[in-house]
């Protein structure tokens, strides 16, 4: 039992005028103000962000995005790679060795919204995703690979696909050693 100090009447409390639905399709300015490594179900590490609107309409609003950093497949592997250069490229962040190095640096996302989805027996509502990421300035970040190579490299077979510098191996490959980079 814990003695509140007061009669609380929940009949006082007004209702909640916050809206849960996806928001507009779009450019936003936005910060990581959280990230975490976390294990895949296939074996590799996923970098889980999660990012803050920080101006306008949709101030303070969530959006989370999930960077498979460390993939089996190739491909995932080097989309999220892909994503983690376009942030540091948009957030001025050189080499990291930490996803906190990103963390409260302004910098654009350029959202989707995913559609409802029902896996299995549970139902899943729309949400926003991110489609891109790119500097303040609107511009995307120096260096971005075209889609069309990013298709090219993902036509190549297995063997070729490895040897590509996102390429991580074996699955279950050894993790790096303190301070090395994580991929």
């Amino acid at each position: 039992m814990a003695y509140l100090g007061n009669t609380f009447d929940p009949n006082e409390v007004p209702e909640d005028e916050r809206s849960f639905e996806p928001m507009p399709e779009g450019d936003y300015n936005v910060q990581i103000v959280e990230s975490e490594i976390a294990p895949t179900k296939s074996g590799g590490d996923m970098l889980k962000l999660t990012l803050e609107v920080i101006d306008g309409q949709f101030a303070n609003r969530k959006v989370w995005d999930n960077l498979n950093i460390r993939n089996s497949n190739a491909v995932a592997q080097g989309i999220a790679q892909r994503a983690l250069a376009d942030i540091c490229a948009a957030t001025n962040t050189g080499p990291i060795t930490d996803s906190e190095e990103l963390h409260f640096k302004p910098f654009v996302a350029t959202l989707k919204i995913e559609p409802s989805r029902t896996v299995g027996d549970r139902t899943y509502d729309a949400r926003n995703g991110v489609k891109r990421y790119k500097a303040r300035g609107g511009q995307p970040p120096a260096g971005k690979s075209a889609p069309a190579q990013r298709t090219a490299a993902a036509s190549l077979p297995p063997a070729q696909r490895s040897a590509r510098p996102w390429g991580n191996g074996a699955a279950g490959a050894a993790r790096p050693a303190a301070g090395e980079p994580p991929f």
